[in-house]
């Protein structure tokens, strides 16, 4: 039962646009004819799909096993379940890596005709070659905003695909850069800071945390950044998951357990539930304690985190706010989530690995199905004029001024939400932020 437990504790982010697709099997052997599996999709399905019952009958025209399964989905409802090659899974989950160029965008107009560069993985080769969050798309390969938008941009998945990248820097200069794809390594701790405030004419030191990906890998500096806050004494925490789609339940759990301290020690962070047919599966997941081995929490625990969210902070992100909730004053700056209370146990056949919805999280109070996403308990657009971590991007500065003032009412001006793009060129991606 090993395996269960750890599969389950996995609750894995959506991809949309980021996942190259499912692999073609390589093997030819009667197991993984096209017939064979079919059949053990449905037969995975009817058990283990959390909506089993509404399970659609399959296009058997389907020209893929990812159109097969998509076919099968419970739609609307479910709109986060997918399919992915299983190598491009374990490089992602496992080994901390991605192939491409490593960049998203987002609109910057609302007549969206101008596209901005909204964030790079630090290690990735759009970094290298100099590209920044904020400078301006006027074109790549030759295609414009608008054909960029269309998907005119195929997904690169090997390494050594040069692309032209003609840019406007942050200075407003005119760039050219020769980006070739690569394999690099992500880095989901991207920055960290500390900053100071004054609160009632008393000094107070304010941790932040850029964080993009709940996964295993990343405990390690999470471990070095919360070290860092004891040092310094911090007194209040901004955790900023405004482009972090998701990934593992139990590093959700470790850094809501590093956030939360002897405070929430041993208490319930989430219950999985699963569907009648895998009642035996269903768990609770408790916060660490502090005889746990797995990081230093903050002394005493903090009474209140204040969290930088978006419509690209989702799954694992959503379920540490609820988690939290009942026991620490979340705070929520942005804009409202995205809305996925559901998890997967990644299901691997013939090269492709299948994330279906298995399970649904509720936190300790028995609350779950935030569907419509968290509301923003103060508003702010996102600022593509400042770096994430720098104390005067939009955001940040809202959650600093809630810190020090108690009240986002000074803020309401710069609260206007940013006018997105659907699909991976703005907030309203769901997770799999880096598709090029």
């Amino acid at each position: 039962m090993k395996w269960l437990m750890l599969a389950a504790l996995s609750l894995l982010l959506q991809a949309c646009g980021g996942s190259s697709g499912p692999d073609a099997p390589t093997a030819a052997s009667d197991a993984c004819s096209v017939a064979q599996q079919r059949a053990s999709l449905r037969a995975y399905m009817q058990d283990h799909y959390y909506w089993y019952p509404q399970l659609r009958t399959p296009d058997e025209s389907a020209a893929s096993m990812d159109a097969y399964f998509q076919s099968m989905l419970f739609t609307p409802t479910d709109r986060f379940s997918f399919a992915e090659s299983t190598a491009a899974h374990n490089a992602l989950f496992t080994e901390g890596r991605r192939v491409g160029y490593g960049y998203a965008l987002a609109w910057a107009d609302a007549s969206r005709t101008v596209l901005r560069v909204r964030n790079t993985e630090p290690a990735s080769p759009v970094a290298r070659a100099g590209l920044m969050r904020g400078d301006t798309i006027l074109s790549i390969d030759g295609f414009g905003a608008q054909d960029i938008a269309a998907g005119a941009l195929a997904i690169v998945n090997t390494p050594g695909v040069h692309r032209i990248f003609n840019i406007i820097d942050g200075a407003g200069r005119p760039r050219t850069l020769d980006v070739e794809s690569g394999d690099f390594a992500l880095t989901p701790v991207a920055a960290t800071a500390i900053f100071d405030i004054t609160r009632n004419g008393v000094p107070v030191k304010v941790g932040y945390i850029d964080y993009s990906q709940f996964v295993g890998y990343s405990v390690p500096a999470l471990n070095l950044a919360f070290t860092r806050f004891n040092l310094a004494g911090i007194g209040e925490l901004i955790l900023d998951l405004r482009y972090n789609g998701g990934g593992s339940v139990a590093t959700s759990r470790d850094l809501a357990s590093m956030i939360g301290g002897a405070r929430t020690a041993g208490e319930l962070y989430a219950y999985l539930r699963f569907n009648d047919k895998q009642a035996s599966a269903t768990q609770q997941v408790r916060f660490k304690t502090s005889a746990d081995d797995f990081a230093q929490p903050l002394p005493q625990g903090l009474p209140r985190v204040v969290v930088i969210g978006s419509e690209a902070t989702a799954s694992a992100s959503e379920l540490l706010v609820n988690g939290l909730r009942p026991f620490v004053d979340v705070v929520l700056v942005g804009a409202t989530t995205y809305g996925k209370p559901y998890g997967f146990v990644p299901h691997d056949d013939c090269g492709i690995t299948y994330n279906a919805v298995e399970f649904e999280c509720l936190n300790a109070l028995g609350v779950g199905g935030f569907t419509a996403g968290f509301a923003p308990d103060c508003p702010a657009a996102d600022d593509l004029d400042h770096q994430l971590g720098d104390a005067n991007e939009n955001r940040t500065r809202v959650a600093l001024d809630y810190l020090a003032t108690g009240s986002c009412g000074a803020t309401q001006a710069r609260a206007a939400k940013r006018p997105t793009a659907p699909g991976v060129f703005g907030e309203s991606s769901p997770p799999g932020m880096f598709p090029h």
